[in-house]
């Protein structure tokens, strides 16, 4: 069998590979297709921020509700910072694809507004892939509407692991050269019908209720002033870490990170991995490494970010595992062959994050 950590893991590698307010006077409150959103309208201006609570699954998967077609047709999505395309099953695929039977699915037939793309797609990941066929209709999203939006209809999702997600489908929410040729990606379609006031959107995973909001981001859910820092790669919602540290010892130096929302660990390359490993006394058992769970026992990851040091506590970066029958604590940090970081749901975590488009720089903050 599987161990427990083995397909936490590998779960987490896919969902890497496929690769979110201003403050204003009035809150409108709504039931959306079974989530809970506020409308936050701005009285001087007029313009809207988009606020959609978000639910999660073990801390692993973080989705909202969205509606496809008229009348809508309901599905529960990632909204994912590491990729720029959006799909959702089909109700075309087969009865064979168990993966996708399991989930809701889009049927064209009932929607009034659809308009056929016809062309194919394949999202490659790395523990298998998504194989569809492009198509328009309109997108309901906290309140809004965006008619006309390229999607992709899933004829085939990989058994593992989307047979056992609770999510239905992904919106991207990367940046528009990551997206399918001649489209535009969800945001910069937000942005361009003029349906959020502010081309931004920023992200709270730490406590219920979590949320996404587009059009700016709401003060009272982190701490301080935002520590803004440019993109690094302008392809990418990317920043560059100046260098890494536990206590007074140096595991890692210059290196660009992805801000990714669709991935729950934290990656970092594999040198750093095994420096990280040494510096924490790390004990190999079962094949796999453990360290105390002794809470406050272990030092801080400082990760310096634009001239200031965002900490990881032990807090943040163990989790419990059961190997063996019993309990013990592994690292919520996993090497990857690359040469960069991939801050995952770990990182976003403990930090609120606001996503600036027009600007093309990232805003961080301690979360409440």
């Amino acid at each position: 069998m599987l161990r427990v950590l083995f397909f936490f893991l590998a779960f987490l590698s896919l969902v890497f590979a496929t690769r979110k307010i201003l403050k204003v006077p009035l809150y409108v409150r709504r039931s959306f297709n079974g989530s809970e959103v506020f409308l936050a309208r701005s009285a001087d201006k007029g313009g809207e921020t988009l606020q959609l609570l978000l639910q999660t699954h073990n801390n692993m998967e973080y989705y909202g509700t969205i509606a496809v077609g008229n009348p809508r047709q309901n599905f529960t999505v990632i909204f994912d910072t590491g990729s720029s395309n959006t799909w959702i099953p089909s109700v075309n695929c087969p009865m064979s694809n168990s993966a996708c039977q399991n989930h809701r699915k889009y049927n064209s037939s009932r929607s009034s507004s659809y308009i056929p793309d016809g062309r194919n797609f394949t999202l490659r990941y790395g523990s298998g892939k998504v194989v569809g066929y492009l198509s328009k209709d309109t997108m309901h999203i906290a309140g809004a509407e965006l008619p006309y939006f390229t999607f992709g209809e899933s004829l085939f999702l990989q058994h593992f692991p989307f047979s056992s997600v609770k999510f239905d489908g992904l919106v991207g929410l990367g940046l528009g050269v990551l997206s399918w040729s001649n489209t535009t990606p969800f945001v910069e379609l937000l942005c361009a019908q003029r349906l959020v006031e502010k081309c931004v959107f920023s992200v709270y995973l730490r406590r219920h209720p979590r949320e996404i909001v587009f059009g700016g981001f709401d003060e009272s859910k982190f701490e301080g002033k935002l520590h803004y820092v440019p993109v690094s790669q302008w392809h990418t919602w990317s920043l560059q870490i100046a260098k890494t540290s536990v206590a007074t010892q140096q595991i890692g130096g210059k290196s660009n990170a992805i801000l990714d929302t669709g991935t729950s660990l934290v990656l970092v390359p594999q040198q750093t991995y095994h420096n990280l490993l040494n510096t924490l006394s790390a004990k190999l058992q079962n094949g796999y490494f453990v360290v105390t769970c002794k809470s406050g026992s272990l030092p801080n990851i400082n990760i310096l970010i634009g001239e200031m040091v965002f900490p990881l506590t032990s807090s943040d970066y163990l989790m419990e595992v059961l190997l063996d029958r019993k309990p013990v604590c592994v690292l919520a940090i996993a090497p990857i062959n690359r040469g960069f970081w991939v801050l995952g749901d770990i990182f976003l975590r403990r930090y609120y994050t606001v996503f600036d488009v027009t600007e093309k720089r990232i805003g961080l903050a301690k979360a409440k």
